[in-house]
């Protein structure tokens, strides 16, 4: 039995898109821009809780956590 791959069809990409930017707007613009901590960056790089959560704990929105997370894992 063999599973076929659907294919990404324009109307999937868009909704995909859609979806996202609904997920990052939750939390887009509600912080002003600061200096990471010690302690914010050990937490994010724990991903104990998930990035909603991390974001109303430490201020800051789900898609600066997830670049820090990206930024942080390249200097490793």
């Amino acid at each position: 039995m063999t599973i076929k791959a659907i294919p990404k069809t324009e109307k999937y990409r868009q909704q995909r898109k859609e979806q996202k930017k609904r997920y990052y707007a939750k939390t887009a613009n509600l912080y002003p821009a600061r200096p990471w901590t010690e302690e914010e960056t050990r937490m994010v790089m724990d991903h104990r809780i998930p990035d909603s959560e991390l974001s109303v704990l430490i201020r800051r929105s789900m898609k600066s956590i997830q670049e820090k997370r990206r930024r942080e894992k390249k200097n490793e």
